[in-house]
């Protein structure tokens, strides 16, 4: 029986921060958490794990909700 992921157990940071070694396979779900409470959870359609193309959708997505968010 596998234990519940902790949340010391995520990696929190910015896309930026990746080449300092943060593997980029094997990520299963992003999680947007707002300053509202709300949050949002990204998960993969085709896979239990993301792919470099739904990474890179992600980001898209990333960047334009900043945006709209921002400005």
């Amino acid at each position: 029986m596998s234990e519940e992921p902790t949340r010391e157990d995520y990696w929190e940071g910015s896309p930026l921060q990746m080449v300092l070694g943060l593997d980029p396979y094997g990520i299963e779900e992003i999680i947007i958490e707002f300053d509202t409470g709300d949050e949002e959870v990204l998960k993969p359609q085709m896979r239990e794990e993301f792919g470099s193309y739904e990474l890179w959708e992600a980001a898209t997505y990333l960047g334009a909700l900043s945006r709209q968010l921002g400005g």
